[in-house]
């Protein structure tokens, strides 16, 4: 565990885990030997270049491989997935993003009137849905 307060656990596999720390929200990924701290956002870029990284590997011939690259306070750090360790983490980050969301929709729905937060997660991750009052004339 790396400075992370009263980690809360956001989903795991028998591969790694993705913990949020309950009082400044960062989150801990570990997979296999592997440990990378991100902040709320980082988590759904850093999903989505997995998902899209595991789908290229799938659909190239011959590339069986990717590499992971980023940098932390100790310098660049790059890692090497295989295809099967490329679609484990995949899932790993999926599953995590998934309940993060669940999650923030669940605050957001709870959330007070003058929560701005929880409007702002559901115009993030929310369909528009069409206002029941639209195409009035507002003169009338």
């Amino acid at each position: 565990m790396h400075n992370l307060h009263g980690p809360d656990r956001l989903f795991e596999t028998r591969y790694g885990d993705v913990l949020q720390c309950a009082c400044c929200d960062r989150i801990q990924i570990t997979f296999r030997e592997h440990t990378l701290l991100v902040d709320e956002e980082e988590l759904e870029v850093l999903t989505d270049t997995i998902k899209h990284a595991w789908e290229t590997v799938c659909d190239t011939e011959g590339q069986d491989r990717w590499e992971l690259q980023a940098g932390t306070d100790a310098g660049p750090v790059s890692i090497t997935l295989s295809e099967p360790a490329l679609r484990t983490l995949h899932v790993l980050l999926q599953g995590a993003w998934s309940m993060y969301s669940l999650r923030e929709r669940m605050r957001a729905v709870g959330g007070t009137a003058d929560d701005r937060r929880a409007r702002d997660v559901l115009r993030d991750h929310v369909s528009p849905t069409p206002s029941q009052w639209s195409g009035l004339d507002q003169s009338s």
